[in-house]
């Protein structure tokens, strides 16, 4: 521990300037990470992720491994601390890993086999099953961010997972929302919307017997595109392998549409999400894939504007079902 802050009249410590707020007019949790501002500027002839470096001294398969500037710390504090009604604050308790994909150094997501995306899966389940069993991780996020408009700042192909010591604020919204929904309807929100859906067919992607990819109703990008197994799942661990399978070639397949649809490869972000850990109800979550791009055309990426950033209404200059036909047209 490396620094005392006062708290009241108590006193207790934080490690290297990390914690988590809570916005008491929302509910919402702010991670602050200090850490992160004084990451080094690499060496361009140099990857930290390649095999043979101190990282990854010997690469095999898709490979776990610290984040050496985490923005959660395993070794932070677990406890929630109050200096007044409006100001609390919990310790920066978690773990933020890296998943090392291939020993290609030029190799996109795209380009990996079958079998080498389901070792990346199986690096996203182990991490899961490991990480569950401490009672002080309520939700574990994998994810990968790939190219500049998403914050990518390594070419070699990886991805990250974070586990976090709350359920993040979007997570927790949907929660909340899938519960209340148990509780009058006496049934899976998630699997009555799909089912609405496969009525509807205009936001459809691609779909097979085992799950089901579109563009939202209420989609907050261009193109969002959210990818449900058909089966009420809450981990990627209880997935058959036949599912999986279908994970992995509609994700491929549409991140490959997009390119073509913006004539280069895009910045994306892929994120998985899973059931709340540690928490009442959570087998009520259904599990899903969420792919997000920035890119609104060809020219030009979505940024936020003063409307979005101050009350997070956000405007699309695409509707949904446009957005849909024309992926549908890319992977037919």
């Amino acid at each position: 521990m490396s620094e005392d802050i006062k708290y009241g009249n108590r006193r207790s410590k934080t490690m290297s300037h990390r914690e988590i707020r809570k916005n008491p007019f929302t509910g919402e949790y702010i991670i602050y990470s200090e850490a992160r501002q004084v990451r080094p500027n690499r060496k361009k002839d140099f990857c930290p992720l390649c095999s043979g470096s101190p990282e990854v001294p010997e690469f095999r398969e898709s490979v776990r491994i610290p984040n050496k500037f985490p923005a959660l710390d395993a070794e932070g504090d677990t406890r929630k601390f109050s200096s007044g009604k409006f100001q609390i604050k919990m310790g920066s308790y978690g773990k933020c890993e890296i998943v090392v994909y291939t020993d290609n150094h030029n190799a996109k997501f795209i380009d990996l086999s079958t079998e080498e995306i389901f070792q990346i899966f199986n690096s996203w389940m182990e991490a899961t099953k490991e990480l569950s069993i401490d009672n002080n991780i309520k939700y574990i996020l994998p994810f990968e961010n790939y190219g500049e408009d998403v914050g990518a700042t390594l070419i070699h192909p990886h991805g990250q997972i974070y586990a976090f010591p709350m359920i993040p604020n979007m997570i927790q919204k949907e929660f909340d929302s899938i519960k209340k929904y148990r509780e009058k309807e006496k049934s899976c929100m998630v699997c009555n919307y799909i089912v609405e859906e496969q009525e509807k067919e205009e936001r459809i992607v691609f779909q097979d017997n085992n799950l089901i990819a579109f563009v939202p109703y209420f989609a907050r990008y261009a193109y969002d595109v959210f990818v449900y197994p058909k089966r009420h799942v809450n981990f990627l661990h209880q997935c058959t392998k036949s599912e999986t399978n279908s994970f992995i070639s509609i994700i491929k397949q549409t991140i490959i549409s997009l390119n073509d649809i913006f004539e280069k490869n895009i910045s994306y972000s892929l994120s998985l999400h899973q059931s709340p850990l540690n928490t009442q109800g959570s087998n009520m979550f259904h599990l899903y894939f969420k792919i997000h791009t920035p890119q609104r055309n060809i020219k030009s990426l979505k940024l936020l504007g003063a409307v979005e950033t101050s009350t997070m209404t956000y405007i699309n200059g695409m509707l949904p079902e446009t957005a849909a036909s024309r992926l549908r047209e890319k992977m037919s």
